[in-house]
């Protein structure tokens, strides 16, 4: 009877072992099955905000604001930049999303991918989304904009397949409000974590994106930097 008692246990405790390991192999699974749905609902989320979009009407003529309606606006803006008008200095007031705000989504059809782009660079954030560096210039707009992304394991996901990019191939952005830009590759290389490179100007001016991650995959000793320009309408 001790003997089959015995057994009962060993049985039991193997039993118990294998449930175990079956669920810690399938956690990290979940967890990324989890990351996915939330991508694809912010994806959803972006896209229905720009068809809600309407078009935007010429501004009418309007009387110079008061003083108090200047204070008001100046605050709620951030100074980018200054540049001499004249003899005297303006400074450009530019609104910076705040950090984990969703700005538009990534498309990039050499690697079949559609990534949604928050604001900021966050751990939690990059875990579903691809993130704009805050601090470097608009997407679009003159000067160099960066998006960092992770490399995941899973294929195809975030930046997995970015090494696959080569001049000449088209990545497009499409911001909250429905508006589309098209880059196209002017560059990849690769460079040292700390090498400031991945935020340099276009020596030519004009507007630059810059995706970058690490690299190689799993192991991640260097930087994998893709540049490209916009297309002029």
């Amino acid at each position: 009877m001790k003997q089959t008692h015995k057994k009962a246990l060993l049985i039991t405790a193997l039993l118990c072992a294998v449930l175990a390991g079956v669920v810690l192999a399938l956690f990290p699974a979940w967890g990324r099955h989890r990351e996915e749905q939330k991508q694809e609902a912010m994806v959803l989320r972006i896209q229905e905000a720009g068809e809600k979009e309407e078009p935007s009407m010429p501004p009418e003529p309007a009387a110079a604001p008061s003083e108090a309606a200047s204070h008001s606006a100046e605050q709620d803006m951030e100074p980018v930049a200054s540049m001499p008008v004249e003899g005297e200095t303006a400074v450009q007031a530019v609104h910076i999303p705040e950090e984990g705000t969703e700005i538009g989504i990534l498309s990039i059809p050499r690697i079949e991918a559609e990534l949604p782009v928050t604001a900021g660079v966050s751990e939690e954030q990059l875990k579903v989304s691809e993130g704009w560096v805050r601090q470097t210039d608009r997407i679009g707009s003159e000067g160099n904009a960066v998006i960092a992304g992770h490399r995941s394991y899973t294929f195809g996901k975030h930046f997995n397949r970015l090494e696959e990019l080569s001049e000449g191939d088209e990545i497009l952005f499409t911001t909250v409000e429905g508006e589309t830009m098209r880059f196209v590759v002017s560059e990849t290389l690769t460079a040292e974590p700390d090498d400031p490179v991945v935020f340099a100007l276009p020596p030519d001016g004009g507007a630059q994106l810059t995706l970058y991650t690490c690299t190689p995959i799993k192991i991640a000793t260097h930087r994998l930097i893709v540049r490209a320009l916009l297309l002029e309408e």
